[in-house]
């Protein structure tokens, strides 16, 4: 399969896990966030931890598939509980950016292990080369929408 495919399919999925569950991008946008912070920390030691239990990849490496774990967990956690959309378009803007700043992490995990083809290849230079832009938007779009929720008022 080319890279075309298999970002395609990790992106529907990614979104269609936020659009069922209705929750909102700004707290699962942040617990991306710390999950690629907490990947950059703790990737070497897990993955030691992983591989003493018995655990063995040759295709991919043990340590990008830990590290996209790590980038993963904190926001799939997440999407069992918290604040919710009510509002159809909030729900699909909210997936996809979940699903581009989910994809933007778990890419840089993979990178060295892609085997691209021309159509690729330039989608993966698309991604590497706007990576911060669409890191930096999502945040402010993390933060937006974290600003602008209010809880329903409980009922005496």
């Amino acid at each position: 399969m080319n890279l075309a495919i298999i970002l395609s399919i990790v992106i529907v999925t990614l979104f269609a896990m936020t659009y069922f569950t209705k929750r909102r991008f700004g707290v699962l946008g942040l617990a991306l966030c710390a999950g690629a912070l907490l990947s950059t920390m703790w990737t070497p030691q897990v993955t030691e931890l992983v591989r003493s239990a018995g655990v063995e990849l040759v295709a991919p490496p043990l340590a990008n598939v830990v590290s996209a774990a790590i980038v993963l967990l904190p926001a799939i956690f997440l999407l069992f509980s918290g604040p919710t959309y009510y509002k159809k378009w909030q729900r699909i803007v909210g997936s996809l950016a979940f699903a581009l700043l989910a994809t933007s992490f778990v890419l840089v995990a993979f990178e060295s292990q892609l085997n691209l083809d021309e159509t690729g290849q330039q989608l993966y230079d698309f991604l590497t080369q706007n990576r911060s832009l669409i890191v930096t938007g999502a945040v402010i779009y993390a933060l937006l929408d974290l600003l602008t929720f209010k809880a329903p008022k409980s009922k005496d």
